[in-house]
């Protein structure tokens, strides 16, 4: 590396926005000089922050809630028009958050979910299975995660309502002003409308919960149910996608995701090396050094997910899928008390969904169309068409 292209990349860091359009194309290249030459630089965009790029640095924000605090929201600038719980609480009122949904989300919880989700799949595969192009995001991924989330745990048999639920997703996702509030109108009226299910379902649980003793506010019920619908629209979708871009630039890997056991074996480095959630903020509330750069209380931090999954001091060959990895420690579903809720409930998916699929079509390839990753928090292929053959 010359002087003048490190002058450049240190210049063009001090600059990094993940919502910028040209972010996915030069994303790599800074966030790789960062990990070497400055792994906690002052990035002067969004309000101004610091970026946490490194594994171990990452690993140490993470873990450490009294430090790096959750509260005041999760973008940058902070566009949130509310509090979300249990992702934007910190210890110990996280745990009472977390205890009224997690027995909806565990292993347990999801069990019984599964035929339900494996109808949908066939569904649409059933939709596309005559047709010579299809758009695995659009017809498939999107609308398979937004049928698991709003039939199967939320108990909402609308399409209508279903469409609109991404859009609004799709638009926080830009993090533009007046998404935010579009998403979380949407979701108070849905709230406001809510009746109880003969079932029971983590609706009828937010909406009647309680809290250390006490029902939750008209705002926590919204703020946890934004949580829901962002994790469970938005990130599910953008790995199927991703894991798809991988079968079409190469085809061996469709006769690996065919053995069941690709799941237990394969997900993991999929999820490490696409890590479909970029980025997210926290807010220092202590004098504190990391990484070298000293930090004060109010700093916010963007804590860099993709980046840690592709130190190379921690996954060597880290811009390559390598399968024989062993322990695979990756961020993709964050650390410590504020790991995915929704972990298991994605993987439950992602299987469902290229079990289902590769039991009907077969030569899956490309067909064209802008397979750039988008910026933003979700990183995806913008569009990801293929080709496909029906099997007998």
């Amino acid at each position: 590396m010359t002087q003048e292209s490190a002058i450049d990349l240190h210049d063009q860091l001090s600059r990094y926005d993940i919502y910028a359009e040209e972010t996915p194309e030069i994303g790599d290249e800074l966030l790789a000089y960062a990990r070497s030459q400055c792994p906690v630089p002052h990035c002067s965009t969004n309000g101004g922050y610091y970026l946490v790029s490194r594994y171990d640095d990452v690993r140490a924000v993470l873990t450490n809630d009294a430090v790096f605090s959750s509260t005041g929201g999760k973008s940058l600038p902070a566009h949130q028009t509310l509090v979300m719980p249990p992702i934007d609480v910190d210890p110990p009122e996280h745990r009472s958050y977390r205890r009224l949904l997690n027995s909806y989300f565990s292993r347990t919880g999801i069990a019984d979910s599964e035929p339900a989700i494996r109808r949908i799949a066939r569904g649409l595969i059933e939709a596309f299975i005559d047709q010579a192009i299809v758009d695995i995001n659009t017809e498939y991924a999107t609308p398979l995660t937004s049928g698991t989330l709003c039939e199967v745990i939320l108990s909402l048999d609308d399409d209508g309502l279903q469409q609109k639920a991404v859009r609004l997703v799709e638009a926080v996702g830009s993090n533009t002003a007046d998404s935010w509030g579009n998403l979380t109108d949407f979701l108070a009226d849905l709230l406001a409308s809510h009746r109880p299910s003969s079932r029971g379902n983590v609706l009828d649980a937010i909406v009647g919960g309680e809290i250390d003793g006490r029902p939750l506010t008209a705002d926590e019920r919204l703020g946890v149910v934004t949580v829901l619908f962002l994790g469970g629209l938005d990130t599910t979708r953008a790995a199927i996608t991703s894991i798809v871009r991988h079968m079409v630039a190469d085809p061996s890997l469709e006769a690996r995701l065919r053995n069941p056991a690709w799941v237990n074996r394969d997900l993991d480095e999929f999820l490490r090396m696409d890590s479909v959630v970029s980025a997210l903020a926290r807010t220092v509330t202590t004098p504190t050094e990391l990484g070298g750069t000293k930090l004060s209380p109010g700093d916010r931090v963007l804590v860099h997910y993709y980046s840690a999954n592709h130190d190379e001091e921690q996954f060597p060959t880290a811009d390559q899928l390598d399968f024989d990895r062993g322990r695979n420690p990756h961020v993709a579903f964050g650390l410590g008390v504020h790991r995915c809720l929704g972990s298991n409930l994605a993987r439950m998916q992602i299987a469902i969904a290229f079990d289902e699929l590769l039991a009907r079509v077969e030569n899956i390839r490309g067909a064209g169309g802008d397979q750039r990753t988008t910026p933003g928090v979700s990183r995806m292929p913008r569009e990801m068409p293929i080709h496909f053959d029906r099997r007998s």
